[in-house]
C-alpha cells in the first residue's frame, strides 16, 4: 500500500505527521536505487517544487534530481572541489546552506552552480526563478556522505521551521540510505563470492565418469558453506568434497581458502593425510571458531582395471562405495574436524573403484534431512542400490531429490553430492 504524503502545514503537529509519514516511506525498502527515488519523492511535490540527491562516491558522485512532474534525472559529476562553496560547504560544515537565485541570472549563476552540479539539472531550477534553495547535509554513523538540496519558488521559501524540518528528513534519510547501501553492498559481496565459489564444471577424465548436485539451503544474499571439486594432481586425479561451519560472507570467505588450500596442497603432496593436515593448519591457524568436515580423494589407474582410490576424511560422514551388483557399503574413514585443533594426524584407506562401481560422497544435508542421520544414511544406502545400475546423473538427482523433498520447507543446511563411476 503506497502511503499517502500531505504536504507540511504552519502547525507542529502536521509538520511531524508529514515527518513520520516520510521516514516510514524512504524506510520501507532495502534496494538503494529505490531508497534514493522514494527520497525525492517524498519532498516533491509536499514540501518542495524541485529536489536533488548528492551521493559521494570516492572522487565522484552520484546525483539525482526530481522536478515536480517531470521524470528524474541522474548524472555523474565530480566530487566538491572546494569546501568554501555550495555542496562542499555543505559536505564540510554539516550545516544548511540557503541561496536565493534571482531571475534572469541564468543556469551558469555561479552560486547555482554549487550546489547543482549538473546542467541539465540547474536548467530544471532555472525554469523556477525567482527561487530559494536550499541544501542540508546527510550524516550517518558520524560521516556526512552527501546532501539533500530542495529548490522552492519565490513566495514560498523556506523559513526556520522549513529549515528544522528538511534536516530532520535529511538525517531519516540519511540512515535509511546508508542501511540500504550496506545492506547493497554486503549483497553484491556475496554475489562475487557466489560467482567465485559456483561449483566447478566436471572435466573429462578417461576411464571415468562424474556427476554432481549442489543446492545452497541458504537465504537471499547468503552463502552456503558445501564445496567440491577435482582436478588432476600428479599422477592421477583428485576430488574433495567438504562442509564448512555457517554461512553468509565470512562462511564463504573459509570455503575458498579450504577449497584453494586443498588444491595447492594437492599439487605438493596428494596423500590424503598430507593435504588434510594443510587443511587444518590453515583452518587452525588463520579462521579460530571456523571448521571444516571434507573428504578427499586421490585416484590412479589401476593395473587390473578401474580406479585405485586413497581416501582420507576430516570429521565427514562415510563415503559410500556402490557395487556394480547393487550391494552398498560406507567406507569407514575417520579423522578429527580440520580447524579445531592445531596438530592432527590423519589416515587413509586404499580401495579398488572396479569397473561399474561407484564411490559416492555426500554432505550431512543430505542425511540429515530427518534430524536422524541414522535413518537418513540407511535411505541414502537404499537409494544407491536402487540406482546402482543407472547413470550417475539419475543417481545424484535421485538423491537430491528424495532430501529436498523430505526437508520441505524445513530446508536450511546445503546439499551436496558427489559420484564418480569406473565405467565397465
Amino acid at each position: 500500500m503506497v502511503e499517502m504524503l500531505t504536504g507540511p502545514a504552519a502547525g507542529t503537529g502536521s509538520r511531524a505527521a508529514f515527518l513520520a509519514a516520510a521516514t516510514r516511506r524512504v524506510s520501507g525498502s532495502l534496494d538503494f536505487l529505490r531508497t534514493q527515488q522514494l527520497g525525492l519523492r517524498v519532498c516533491v511535490p509536499e514540501f518542495a517544487d524541485w529536489a536533488q540527491l548528492l551521493l559521494l562516491d570516492g572522487g565522484r558522485a552520484n546525483v539525482i534530481s526530481q522536478r515536480a512532474g517531470d521524470r528524474i534525472l541522474s548524472a555523474t559529476v565530480a566530487a566538491p572541489a572546494t569546501a568554501l562553496t555550495g555542496q562542499g560547504r555543505v559536505i564540510a560544515t554539516g550545516r544548511p546552506e540557503l541561496l536565493h537565485v534571482a531571475d534572469g541570472a541564468g543556469p551558469e549563476d555561479t552560486g547555482l552552480v554549487a550546489l547543482v552540479p549538473d546542467l541539465a539539472m540547474r536548467q530544471q531550477v532555472d525554469e523556477l526563478r525567482p527561487a530559494d534553495i536550499l541544501g542540508v547535509p546527510l550524516n550517518a554513523r558520524g560521516s556526512t556522505f552527501g546532501s539533500l538540496t530542495l529548490a522552492r519558488r519565490a513566495g514560498h521559501g523556506f523559513d526556520p521551521e522549513d529549515v528544522e524540518l528538511a534536516e530532520d528528513l535529511a538525517a531519516h534519510l540519511a540512515l535509511a540510505l546508508d542501511a540500504a547501501r550496506r545492506y547493497s553492498e554486503r549483497a553484491h559481496v556475496a554475489a562475487v563470492l557466489q560467482s567465485s565459489l559456483r561449483p566447478p564444471e566436471l572435466p573429462e577424465i578417461p576411464g571415468v565418469r562424474l556427476a554432481a548436485r549442489y543446492r545452497s539451503g541458504a537465504a537471499e544474499a547468503d552463502i552456503g558453506g558445501d564445496f567440491y571439486d577435482v582436478w588432476h594432481s600428479g599422477d592421477g586425479w583428485s576430488v574433495v568434497l567438504g562442509d564448512v561451519s555457517g554461512k553468509g560472507v565470512s562462511a564463504a570467505v573459509v570455503t575458498g581458502q579450504a577449497r584453494y588450500s586443498v588444491r595447492g596442497a594437492a599439487h605438493l603432496d596428494p596423500s590424503p593425510p598430507a593435504v588434510l593436515r594443510t587443511l587444518n593448519a590453515l583452518l587452525h591457524g588463520n579462521e579460530p571458531g571456523r571448521f571444516v568436515t571434507a573428504v578427499y580423494g586421490h585416484a590412479t589407474p589401476h593395473p587390473d582395471g578401474g580406479w585405485s582410490v586413497t581416501l582420507g576424511s576430516a570429521g565427514h560422514p562415510a563415503p559410500l562405495l556402490v557395487s556394480a551388483d547393487g550391494t552398498v557399503r560406507p567406507l569407514q574413514v575417520k579423522g578429527l574436524l580440520a580447524g579445531v585443533v592445531s596438530d592432527v594426524t590423519y589416515t587413509a584407506v586404499t580401495f579398488r573403484l572396479a569397473p561399474g562401481d561407484t564411490l559416492l560422497l555426500y554432505t550431512d544435508g543430505v542425511i540429515e534431512a530427518e534430524h536422524d542421520t541414522d535413518r537418513g544414511l540407511r535411505r541414502l544406502m537404499e537409494i544407491a542400490a536402487r540406482y546402482a545400475a543407472a547413470p550417475p546423473d539419475a543417481l545424484v538427482e535421485a538423491v537430491e531429490m528424495d532430501a529436498v523433498e523430505r526437508i520441505g520447507a524445513r530446508r536450511s543446511d546445503d546439499i551436496a553430492v558427489f559420484a564418480v563411476r569406473a565405467p565397465k
